[in-house]
């Protein structure tokens, strides 16, 4: 009785050491990604003012005038 008491403790601790453990290196990486979530979001945003603006039509160009080519007589 005392070994698996001492098994059951043993494994709790264990359990709760590497729950903590594997938070505190996931939670660099949430950061990391929360924040490239937050500038995609600005980027998108951005764009989406860029489209809506309102398109000017170009100015359209000069006539050219062509030379004719002489007629040989």
């Amino acid at each position: 009785m005392n070994e698996w008491l001492l098994f059951v403790i043993g494994v709790s601790i264990g359990t709760l050491i590497g729950v903590v453990s594997i938070s505190l290196f996931v939670s660099t990486r949430i950061t990391d990604l929360q924040s490239e979530v937050f500038d995609l979001r600005i980027q998108r945003k951005l764009l989406k003012e860029e489209l809506q603006k309102p398109q000017v039509k170009p100015t359209p160009r000069k006539k050219r005038h062509r030379i004719q080519p002489r007629r040989k007589r």
